[in-house]
């Protein structure tokens, strides 16, 4: 794959910010593709194509499979009720603003929560640092970890607004991640390895790093933007050891692991191809704060919509982003996508048969150069397939 390599190098050599390593990833369904290769950026550190990176929010899409299996299997309906599983989920409530004392103020939802809610981002619920009253319910609550050992302590159980109402980032998958341990009786990780990592050959991949000593010591260092360089992160929110399974971006895995998923999906070896078809196409009731882009900042905007360009229309499909028309040159229509806080990246293409992955482990997210980067290695993969 001589023509990606020489594209990404070209790109590397350009002047700009650096960027730390970089693992690229991709493959096709008919299995004429496969191509992982690690760039080194300017860091001194292991350049191994299978490493082991914390995915974060990467690990939706795999959390969505495993969703999807149990509503194959008759064990979760998209569009229950969530309470009959999460009976603190009954007769939700909505943080509407605070009174003169500071005390929160709420109402009743009018509507339930469901699980098509909860995959598509649609349900009310937002991580504390997305939404205002979010941020503010967190600063009167006091100083506390942004992420806990368990999903249940971490993640308070209100919402912000009625559900189906408009799209926000959230907690969803986390939620949905506790619904299949609920129906199969098992810990999220092991219905994943049972149901997912076996029948493709994935085994360097887990929720808990300091139970696979193997993998720990080939995990890649966290840096961070340092002026006009780069500083390695030593100190990390992230809690590890945690106690849960967490859906919503608990996996360290590496390129290789993710493309072997992406392919069974694609496949046919993990869903089957009428749910494929579901997951892969738009499911908002309505679109509000996703189709305005310009409300975001730039970081927040490319974590969101990565290398889909500005000028193509979006939804939300079953586990992540859909762009609703054709990338030209690059990706076809209905394909999903979605990021990881490290600068993790990822898409799927069934229209043309095609997955890609990026992974690295810089910080803040949505960083510039990496969305860059991760379109230029799109166009090659492309143009390498025709």
């Amino acid at each position: 794959m001589c023509s990606i390599d020489n594209a990404i190098e070209s790109f590397l050599g350009q002047e700009g910010p650096p960027l730390p390593r970089v693992t690229l990833g991709a493959v096709n369904r008919d299995g004429t593709l496969h191509y992982v290769k690690c760039f080194d950026g300017n860091s001194a550190e292991s350049s191994k194509p299978d490493d082991i990176h914390w995915i974060a929010s990467a690990t939706k899409f795999i959390t969505s499979i495993a969703v999807m299996q149990c509503v194959e299997r008759g064990l979760l309906e998209l569009d229950a009720d969530i309470s009959r599983i999460l009976p603190e989920w009954k007769d939700p409530k909505i943080l509407i603003g605070f009174d003169e004392k500071n005390e929160p103020q709420f109402r009743r939802a009018k509507r339930p929560l469901t699980l098509r809610h909860l995959i598509t981002h649609s349900a009310g619920l937002a991580y504390t640092f997305m939404h205002p009253l979010c941020i503010r319910y967190q600063e009167l609550q006091g100083e506390r970890p942004l992420v806990l050992q368990t999903i249940r302590e971490s993640f308070p159980t209100f919402l912000v607004f009625e559900p189906g109402e408009q799209w926000l980032y959230g907690p969803g998958l986390e939620w949905a991640g506790l619904m299949v341990e609920h129906v199969t009786g098992l810990k999220l990780g092991e219905y994943m390895r049972q149901n997912m990592f076996v029948p493709v050959g994935a085994s360097d991949i887990t929720f808990h790093l300091h139970e696979r000593p193997d993998l720990q010591a080939r995990k890649v260092k966290l840096w961070e933007r340092n002026n006009d360089g780069l500083k390695e992160v030593t100190d990390f929110w992230w809690p590890e050891p945690v106690s849960d399974d967490i859906g919503g971006g608990g996996i360290y895995t590496n390129v290789p692991e993710l493309l072997k998923i992406y392919a069974g999906v694609m496949q046919g070896k993990l869903l089957r191809p009428e749910t494929v078809e579901q997951m892969f196409k738009p499911h908002l009731e309505k679109r509000n704060h996703l189709d305005n882009r310009e409300e975001y900042d730039l970081a927040t905007r490319n974590a969101i919509y990565n290398a889909v360009p500005n000028t193509i229309p979006v939804d939300y499909g079953l586990g992540g982003l859909i762009n609703t028309v054709e990338v030209p040159g690059r990706r076809g229509q209905y394909s999903l996508t979605w990021s990881g806080l490290p600068n993790c990246y990822w898409w799927m293409d069934i229209e043309k048969g095609a997955a890609g992955v990026y992974l690295s482990q810089l910080l803040p997210t949505g960083d510039q150069r990496a969305v860059e980067l991760l379109a230029e290695f799109e166009k090659a993969v492309y143009a390498a397939l025709e």
